[in-house]
């Protein structure tokens, strides 16, 4: 998670597949972070979500990834499962909606 929130870490397949499989398997578990948060930004987390998904289908290679795009859909995808302090490092968020 480290790697992700680093921005000057290359994000890579991996990457967006481990944030997809963890994002998944915490509302599978029905994780009590998810239960808190409010439905507007459930529908947010949710859209960053496909949206990473999407990503990760429409790409071949890692080099037609746009790092920062990227990097903000998966943790937009992950807002309130991780701790605050985790996220500090993290580029500042844009909505590219």
């Amino acid at each position: 998670m480290d790697q992700i929130f680093d921005p000057k870490h290359i994000l890579c397949r991996d990457d967006l597949l481990w944030v997809l499989h963890y994002v998944q398997k915490k509302v599978a578990q029905k994780d009590p972070a998810l239960l808190e948060l409010p439905t507007p930004r459930l529908m947010r987390n949710f859209q960053y979500f496909g949206e990473a998904a999407v990503l990760l289908l429409s790409r071949s290679s890692a080099q037609g990834l746009d790092n920062e795009r990227i990097r903000v859909c998966l943790l937009e995808a992950m807002h309130g499962l991780v701790q605050d302090s985790e996220t500090e490092a993290a580029p500042r968020r844009n909505d590219y909606s």
